[in-house]
């Protein structure tokens, strides 16, 4: 539930600038931390093992999206405005065959646990730095709240994952047979 209330606080005033109330979704680059809430709260709903790996995937694609695009943006502030587009489609093509791997790759629920906690951490902070800043609004506070639940919680499912190896051996595929 944490996730989806952290979806929620992209709504929420969260910071005052200019003596105006301001929303995370007036601001792109904190999507990720979000929407990659309800990422993880869609994991954390799922029963089916394929779809929890599918949203992890969805997960990483969001972060690489944030940071590629951050830095492309980057680039085209510190050189030119051609620099920017050119670092802009390297980072596409870089994104895609990242993806393409990620795809391919067989993730166990080990690594979607600690994905799960990372993104937590990651919105902690992130909320932290809002509730604590001067010009904090009620909105950052809700959104550090959400974001405490979601450690514990993606806490949990880490150390459950790292606790019970025996479950994870059920987890590996059956050889496939062969009729000859």
């Amino acid at each position: 539930m944490s996730g989806w209330l952290l979806l929620a606080c992209l709504f929420l005033p969260t910071l005052r600038v200019c003596n105006d109330p301001m929303m995370p979704i007036q601001f792109p680059p904190t999507y990720g931390v979000y929407l990659g809430g309800a990422f993880v709260a869609l994991i954390g709903f799922t029963t089916l093992r394929r779809r929890r790996r599918q949203m992890l995937i969805a997960l990483q694609a969001l972060y690489l999206v944030t940071l590629f695009t951050l830095g492309a943006i980057w680039v085209g502030s510190m050189a030119n405005e051609v620099a920017g587009v050119v670092a802009g489609v390297g980072f596409f093509a870089l994104f895609a065959t990242l993806m393409r791997r990620s795809v391919s790759a067989s993730w166990s629920e080990r690594v979607v646990a600690f994905a799960c906690f990372v993104h937590a951490i990651v919105a902690a902070g992130w909320s932290t730095l809002l509730a604590f800043d001067p010009d904090g609004m009620w909105g950052a506070q809700v959104s550090l709240a959400a974001a405490s639940l979601m450690l514990f919680a993606a806490g949990g499912y880490l150390a459950y994952e790292v606790m019970n190896p025996s479950e994870r051996a059920a987890e590996e595929p059956l050889p496939e047979a062969r009729m000859l």
